[in-house]
Parts: C-alpha cells; structure tokens; sequence
C-alpha cells in the first residue's frame, strides 16, 4: 500500500531550538518550499576519508552538485555548495526549516581492507557494528529516533536506490544505522556511501567524471521514482 506522507504526518520529536543553542535559521526567501535536500558529507576542514590525494569532502560535494543538475524538474536545495564545514544539527536544522522532502547525505567509505568495493545506502535503524564505539560527534546534542513512517519511507528510499545502482552495474546494498543525520525528524532520510577510497580499482573511478555521472544517474532515477510512486508531504 502507497505510503501517504501528507501535511503534519511527521511529528518533530524535538523543538528545533532544543537541537541548537542559536535556535532555528529562517529559510532564505529563495529556497523552494518542500525540496530535495542533497547533503554533502564533511567540508572545510574536515575531509572526511582522504587517501594518496583523493578526499571525500571533494567527491562528495561534486557528486551533490551534479545530481542537483540533474534533478532539474524537482525543486532541489544542498546543505553546502562550497567547501565549506557544516556543523551537522545544522545539517538537519537546516533541513526541518526548509521544510524538505526527503533528505540524501553524501558520503565515501575507507577501511583496512583495500579489496572491498561498493556503494551503501543507510536507512535508520539499529547498528549492532557501531554499538561499541563512543559517540562520534559529542560536541552535538543527541536526537531521538524519528518518527516510524519517516524511518520506513527512508528505508524504502534506500532499497530503490539499491535496486537502480545495481541495474547500472554497480554493487551495492542496504544497511541499517543510527547516523545523526537520518534521525532527521520530519522527512524521510538515507546516507548513501558511494565507495570505498581505500580500493584502489574503485577510488580511480570514484574520482572520475564517468563513474560519478553513472552513480548521480543512478541516485537520481531512484528519487524520481520515489517522487513519482510515493506521496511526498503536501504543503
């Protein structure tokens, strides 16, 4: 059954004033009202994964500007368009105030291992890997889980994108996580992972203009299917 995700079926579980100590940022008059919120992971100086030169924040933000240009029939809006650092309760604050759809943060792995390869997409829910690590941003107050419908339609979000980067060609698979920014309280939420740096095969294509016109392609028709197939919030 079709998920209907009308006005005031998302309760914000936190007054957003409570998630940062400057309060809630006006939305810019220019900003479209219910849009695609693309968020790219890390910036300024913060690089995110960085290996033999190839840094995520740089990869990150190319891939959200290109799938901004490509998404050009829905109305679109990043966290960042420069290298610049976001803090992220303002990632989501910003995201709450500009009233957004759906939310899609940026982001490119590396661990230990220089064999595995591949794109995650991340939808919330629990994490037993990561229940041992401390919290990995204690400078930001915590978020509660958000509201179910949001997680499920994150969550199904995340299966589409699967779905259409495996018809391209490209491994890729679900998970589940707990990240602050798919607590976000009032729109569905994934965190897509488009690779692994610390591949050396992978990390060349990653920096390409090819592969990454071939994932932004990928990402895009998942949205767009969303769109077409799921109600977003009315307005």
């Amino acid at each position: 059954m079709t998920t209907i995700l009308a006005a005031g079926t998302f309760l914000v579980c936190l007054p957003v004033c409570a998630m940062h100590t400057s309060g809630p940022i006006p939305r810019p008059s220019h900003r479209p009202s219910m849009p695609v919120v693309i968020d790219a992971g890390h910036g300024g100086d913060d690089f995110g994964a960085s290996v033999k030169g190839l840094r995520e924040k740089d990869i990150a933000l190319a891939v959200a500007l290109k799938l901004k240009a490509r998404l050009k029939k829905l109305p679109v809006v990043l966290t960042r368009e420069t290298d610049r650092y976001v803090d992220l309760d303002e990632r989501v604050i910003n995201s709450v105030d500009w009233n957004g759809a759906l939310f899609i943060s940026i982001h490119l792995n590396e661990v230990r291992s220089h064999k595995t390869s591949g794109a995650t997409i991340y939808s919330y829910g629990p994490d037993r890997r990561r229940r041992w690590r401390r919290r990995s941003h204690p400078d930001v107050l915590p978020l509660p889980a958000p509201p179910l419908v949001a997680a499920k339609e994150g969550e199904f979000l995340a299966r589409s994108m699967e779905k259409f980067l495996r018809e391209a060609g490209i491994r890729a698979e679900t998970e589940k996580s707990d990240y602050y920014v798919l607590k976000n309280p009032s729109a569905p939420s994934v965190l897509v992972e488009l690779g692994f740096l610390s591949n050396p095969e992978e990390s060349a294509k990653l920096a390409g203009a090819a592969y990454q016109n071939l994932l932004v392609e990928s990402l895009a028709r998942a949205i767009e299917d969303y769109v077409a197939n799921r109600a977003l919030k009315a307005e």
